[in-house]
C-alpha cells in the first residue's frame, strides 16, 4: 500500500458537502481514501449557501483531519432564480424576461459559478503558502474552476493535476452544445475548447475518469500527461441501512435524469411483460430517485404504465443507498448520443456497492459493458425492447417464485474508495 506521511494535497472543488451533487461524493471519497493514507488534505471551496437544496448530514462523512478552507461566492444564476421566484405574482413582459436571460446566459460563460475564480485563487495562494503545499488538485465542473489552476499553475510554484469528472467539450448533459444552433451557443463551446486545449496543455497531470475519454484526449493531445481514475464507492455507506427487499419486484433509478437520457424502451418492455401475464396484474414497481424531465410522464401515459411508476424526488444520500439496496434490479441509462459513449454515470460505482443486478440501456459502450463483465454485476441490454422484456420476465419469474437468484460473485476490488486514494497518491510529486 502507498504510503507518505508527508505529502500534501489541496484540493479546489465547487461541490462538496453540504451540497448533494454527483461529483461530491467523488472528493469526499477522494479525501477519505488519502487522508487513509497519511496524506495531509486540503479542501477549498464554498461557503454553505441555503440556496442550494444541501443534504447536512453529509458534513458528517467528511474526514475530521481534512483542513476545509471555505469562500464566498457571487452566483449571478443563483440570484436571478430568486429574482424570478420573487417575480412570481408580477407582470414581467415578455421582452423584459428575454433580454434577462440573454444577458444571463452570455455573463455566466462557461457556466454560472465563473465569479468564484478570485475568491477561489484568492484562499488556494493562501493555503499554498501557509502549508508549503506543492499539489493543487482542481476539479471540474464547473469548467471555470480549472481556470483558477491555470492562474495558481502560472504564479505559484505548484503541480497542477485537473480532475475532469465530465468531458470539458462533448458534455452529454450540455445539450445544446453539442450541435450548437444559435450563436450563443456555438460562442460558448468555442470557449469551453479554448480551456479544454490549455488545461491539458498545461496541467502537469489530466485526470479523465473513463478509459475511453483518456484515450481521446491522449489522441487529440499527444504530448499531454492523462491518465484514467474512475469513480468509486465507500463501502461505509451501506453499513445501518434498512436491507429488507421491497414488497413488490422493484426497478430503481437514483439519480437526475434528462436531457438525452431516456427510459422509453424500459416502459415499452414493462408494457410487454405486463401483457406476457395477463389478465393478472404485475407485482412490480419502478422508483425514480431525484430529479427528472417533465417530459418523462409523456412516455408513461404513452405506454399506460402509470400504476407502476413512483416518483421520489431529491431524497438524503443516505436515503437514497437504502432505495438501492432494497431494490432487486437498479437501473442505468446511457445517453442516446455519440458523444456520451465514454461517460460512465457515478451512480454505476454506488450500484456496485449494494451487490444488486445492475440493467443498463442505451447505447452500448464496450468500456461499461467490460466492467459489468468483469464485475459481474449486471447486463447492458442496449436498446431492444424485447430483449430487455426477455431479461425482466426472468427477474420477475425469480421473484414471483421465492426462488433464490443465481450466486453472484461480484468483483468489488479496485472499486473502492482506498483504491481511488491510493491512484491520486501516485499522481501527485
Amino acid at each position: 500500500m502507498f504510503r507518505n506521511e508527508a505529502k500534501k494535497l489541496l484540493i479546489i472543488s465547487y461541490p462538496f458537502p453540504p451540497i448533494p451533487y454527483s461529483g461530491t461524493y467523488r472528493i469526499l471519497r477522494m479525501c477519505k481514501g488519502l487522508v487513509k493514507l497519511g496524506i495531509e488534505v486540503y479542501v477549498v471551496t464554498i461557503n454553505i449557501d441555503p440556496r442550494i437544496p444541501n443534504d447536512y448530514a453529509l458534513l458528517s462523512k467528511v474526514p475530521p483531519s481534512a483542513k476545509i478552507h471555505r469562500t464566498r461566492i457571487i452566483d449571478p444564476w443563483l440570484s436571478y432564480q430568486n429574482w424570478l421566484k420573487n417575480r412570481r405574482n408580477h407582470n414581467t413582459g415578455n421582452f423584459a424576461k428575454r433580454l434577462i436571460s440573454l444577458i444571463m446566459r452570455l455573463i455566466t460563460i462557461p457556466d454560472h459559478q465563473i465569479l468564484w475564480i478570485p475568491f477561489s485563487i484568492r484562499h488556494a495562494l493562501r493555503v499554498i503558502n501557509q502549508y508549503s503545499i506543492k499539489n493543487v488538485l482542481v476539479t471540474s465542473p464547473p469548467v471555470s474552476s480549472l481556470i483558477s489552476g491555470l492562474f495558481l499553475k502560472r504564479f505559484s510554484n505548484i503541480r497542477f493535476l485537473a480532475d475532469l469528472r465530465d468531458p470539458i467539450v462533448g458534455n452529454v448533459a450540455q445539450v445544446n452544445l453539442l450541435r450548437p444552433g444559435d450563436i450563443v451557443s456555438r460562442f460558448e463551446k468555442g470557449v469551453l475548447s479554448l480551456i479544454e486545449q490549455k488545461v491539458v496543455n498545461k496541467a502537469d497531470v489530466v485526470i479523465a475518469n473513463t478509459e475511453t475519454h483518456r484515450r481521446e484526449l491522449s489522441e487529440k493531445y499527444p504530448r499531454a500527461n492523462v491518465c484514467c481514475v474512475r469513480n468509486c464507492f465507500d463501502e461505509d455507506d451501506y453499513k445501518d441501512v434498512n436491507k429488507k427487499k421491497y414488497s413488490k419486484f422493484t426497478i430503481a433509478h437514483v439519480g437526475s435524469l434528462y436531457g438525452l437520457r431516456k427510459p422509453d424502451v424500459l416502459f415499452k418492455a414493462i408494457k410487454m411483460l405486463e401483457k406476457n401475464v395477463a389478465p393478472a396484474r404485475l407485482d412490480l414497481q419502478v422508483l425514480f430517485v431525484g430529479s427528472v424531465d417533465p417530459k418523462l410522464m409523456e412516455s408513461i401515459y404513452k405506454y399506460q404504465i402509470q400504476n407502476y411508476v413512483k416518483f421520489l424526488g431529491m431524497v438524503r444520500h443516505s436515503e437514497a443507498i437504502e432505495v438501492m439496496v432494497r431494490s432487486h434490479l437498479l437501473l442505468l441509462i446511457k445517453a442516446e448520443s455519440e458523444d456520451g459513449q465514454g461517460q460512465i454515470p457515478a451512480k454505476f460505482f454506488e450500484y456496485l456497492g449494494t451487490g444488486n443486478k445492475i440493467l443498463c440501456i442505451g447505447p452500448q459502450t464496450k468500456e461499461l459493458a467490460n466492467m459489468m463483465a468483469e464485475t459481474n454485476s449486471g447486463v447492458c441490454a442496449g436498446t431492444d425492447a424485447e430483449s430487455i422484456a426477455s431479461l425482466l420476465k426472468q427477474e420477475y419469474g425469480i421473484f414471483k417464485s421465492s426462488s433464490a437468484s443465481e450466486i453472484r460473485h461480484i468483483t468489488l476490488t479496485g472499486h473502492g474508495y482506498e483504491a481511488m486514494g491510493e491512484r491520486i497518491a501516485e499522481l501527485t510529486a
